[in-house]
């Protein structure tokens, strides 16, 4: 699981429409999250939106009145793209086209590259207009922007035709974007699906370093039935042999004709780009698959052929993701959920590594988001959050097939709120362990800024949680130490080969003074062999003397002191085999120490919590935005030097924050409030001790010691009171 933040292109579609004697248009904004388009945008359209982190397909298009259109859209090719198209199309002739937000992305290829946007399930008798649009600001490097560029489509439906479109050029335009695009389009009328109801769209470099694409408009001129789709085709389940995946979707009619006969088939391929071969099953329509010993090795897919009673009755055929390869049945399986203190170190990558090291096969799939507790990822999956990975658990784990699930709650939620941890660790109990699946938690550590002495009231909240848990089902969850593992580690520092270590060599905080959370790469390194020790039952000591880097984005090998590793090693054993609950047991293992069940700890000693505020995090109207933070620098992508942004750690022991207010927004009644977090979901708009807040004309810095509680800062932008 690589953790690698890149920016995807951002492409325009929109499509128009008539049915039912009235007008359809759908937008689609593909591209960075930093330009998304609002729903409803300034011109009052509703928007699909595809970011860096979405999947390259639409299966059910929404139409700008907010309705769902039955169309369905997919781009292959290396997507790339830029921020420089223009920010001032032209609406008197791209009309609904002209929006900045997603006119100054684009995708673009060079060379002999080409982009392919396919537009599927439209209906073959059909007719359309399609209209094409790319821009870009300047055409060459800063002070040599005269080069002419020109991209061609060539459109592919029951006909073929071939467009060309100057997308930058000397003086193609007018200030402040003379040399951008800023108002000229391709465009094809009559224009006829092929008989599957498919237009292709392959975009071409044709002349100068790059052709680009920016925006598509398709107008259906006649009035037609709609054909069927087969949306959200997921499957869910451990790729292993004899294990059931399960296969879902949902059916869609623009005129709510009846799903009937409605067909499925398997697939499976040795790569996700090899051409795939259909399984061979006993029955026809078969929504649920056990792969068996031909399918070792291989991906799998399902296919969906929707199909409906009456009306257009057949439709495109939808495809899932593939999965896979196939393990044996020998391989071992562990889905693990939580937020960064598992994403950041990888800690299933890590677990994974270890046993591949000692014999022991084992795969997993995640669900994580940093800074979400259980119940974010019990209601919301990985839909929303922040940095979000994987599959959703809760179909993934009703289809089985897994053998281990870790719930790693979030740390306030452990110091805080134990009750709510409690009621959806149960939850996922619930919902796992009737497929005979181990439940582990995943114990944590106190914050950097606590004392040692804390992870006894931490280890009592995951025993009760565990213990209240464990009520039902053949298999009682258990606990990874991980928390109790670091502190042992840490108590055994300044003798022998860990003389020269303290507790700040295994957090963050040694590295990033703001960070009270997170464990350095070696701390998290007895993190993962604390999983490997528990999961697999087995002494860690003689693993590898090697992690990976803990740090926000980073995926990189840390080698460690083989000395230093194999004491840790030690440790780290003697602390899972005499734990309780942990599942693990030693020759002579202590007796537990004695708990009562049901009952809460003391609550950790922290500062009062002020009053938490109501305001949405969802980031207000772009225009309101852009007119309370005013412009960024010429050229460059507007706001991005006046948005709040993290200045490096002061002399004096503190970190700041500084941003700039445009004066024109502040005269008219803008409202700035500043909003302080330590988990990035509660909000509070009361001052906390020992923050500054400096002004110097219109840039304002916010700062406050490295240590201090409050992490996060946000600033709550709203129009002036009415």
């Amino acid at each position: 699981m690589k953790k690698i933040f890149q920016s995807t292109a951002l492409l325009w579609l929109i499509f128009h429409a008539v049915t039912f004697g009235q007008s359809l248009t759908v937008y689609v904004d593909f591209g960075s999250s930093s330009y998304t388009t609002p729903s409803p945008s300034k011109l009052g359209h509703h928007w699909n939106n595809i970011t860096e982190s979405s999947a390259r397909e639409i299966s059910n298009l929404t139409s700008s009145t907010g309705n769902p259109t039955g169309f369905s859209l997919a781009v292959t090719g290396n997507l790339l793209s830029n921020p420089f198209g223009t920010t001032v199309p032209d609406p008197n002739t791209l009309g609904g086209l002209a929006i900045d937000s997603a006119t100054r992305d684009w995708f673009y290829i060079s060379g002999a590259e080409t982009l392919t946007v396919s537009l599927r399930n439209l209906a073959p008798d059909g007719i359309y207009s399609l209209s094409l649009f790319g821009s870009r600001d300047w055409a060459g490097p800063v002070g040599s922007s005269d080069e002419t560029r020109v991209t061609q489509f060539d459109v592919a439906g029951l006909t073929t035709h071939n467009l060309v479109l100057t997308t930058s050029a000397l003086g193609i335009g007018v200030n402040p974007q003379p040399n951008a695009n800023r108002s000229s389009i391709a465009k094809v009328e009559n224009l006829s699906p092929d008989n599957e109801g498919r237009i292709n769209i392959t975009v071409r470099r044709n002349r100068g370093a790059f052709g680009y694409l920016g925006a598509l408009r398709l107008e259906q001129m006649n009035v037609v039935n709609g054909s069927p789709t087969a949306q959200n085709v997921l499957i869910s389940g451990a790729p292993r042999v004899g294990n059931s995946v399960i296969g879902r979707y949902s059916f869609f009619d623009a005129e709510n004709d009846a799903e009937s006969g409605t067909e499925f088939f398997w697939e499976r391929a040795p790569s996700t780009n090899s051409t795939p071969t259909k399984i061979s099953l006993s029955s026809a329509n078969q929504i649920r698959f056990i792969p068996g010993s031909t399918e070792l090795g291989q991906y799998i897919r399902l296919g969906v052929l929707p199909r409906a009673a009456t009306g257009r009755q057949s439709g495109s055929v939808s495809y899932s993701r593939w999965i896979g390869p196939v393990v044996s049945t020998e391989t071992l399986t562990s889905f693990h959920i939580g937020s960064s203190f598992t994403l950041w170190p990888d800690i299933p990558r890590q677990l994974r590594e270890l046993g591949a090291t000692t014999g022991r096969p084992l795969i997993n799939s995640v669900q994580l988001t940093s800074g979400k507790n259980m119940w974010f990822h019990w209601e919301n999956g990985i839909d929303g959050g922040a940095f979000n990975t994987g599959l959703p658990s809760r179909h993934e784990l009703a289809a089985g097939g897994w053998d281990f699930l870790v719930l790693q709650p979030f740390n306030s939620e452990w110091m805080f709120d134990p009750t709510q941890m409690r009621e959806y660790v149960r939850r996922y109990y619930n919902l796992s362990a009737p497929s005979g699946t181990q439940v582990y938690l995943y114990a944590g550590w106190p914050w950097y800024s606590q004392t040692v002495s804390t992870q006894a009231q931490i280890n009592t909240v995951f025993e009760q949680a565990r213990s209240s848990v464990s009520t039902t089902g053949n298999k009682p969850a258990l606990i990874i130490p991980a928390g109790q593992a670091v502190r042992s580690v840490i108590e055994a520092c300044g003798s022998g080969v860990l003389s020269s270590f303290t507790r700040a060599s295994f957090y963050q905080n040694s590295v990033d003074p703001s960070d009270n959370l997170h464990l350095s790469s070696l701390g998290a390194y007895v993190v993962a062999l604390t999983h490997y020790a528990t999961i697999f039952k087995t002494s860690p000591v003689g693993l590898p003397a090697r992690g990976l880097d803990a740090g926000f984005v980073h995926d990189n090998v840390v080698n460690f002191d083989p000395a230093v590793a194999l004491r840790i090693q030690e440790i780290v054993w003697e602390v899972v085999s005499t734990y309780p609950n942990s599942g693990v047991t030693s020759a002579s293992p202590p007796s537990p120490p004695p708990l009562t069940p049901n009952v809460l700890p003391p609550p950790v000693v922290v500062e009062p919590d002020p009053t938490f505020v109501t305001e949405s995090n969802l980031p207000p109207d772009p225009v309101l935005l852009a007119h309370a933070f005013g412009p960024g620098e010429p050229g460059s992508p507007a706001l991005q030097a006046n948005l709040p942004r993290a200045l490096a750690p002061l002399a004096n022991g503190r970190f700041a924050v500084e941003y700039r207010v445009n004066p024109a927004a502040e005269a008219s009644g803008v409202v700035y409030t500043p909003h302080w977090s330590y988990d990035l979901r509660r909000w509070t708009a009361t001052q906390p001790s020992d923050t500054l807040i400096e002004r110097t004309e219109n840039t304002v810095k916010v700062s406050w010691p490295l240590s201090s509680r409050w992490r996060f800062l946000r600033i709550h932008v709203a129009p002036p009171p009415q």
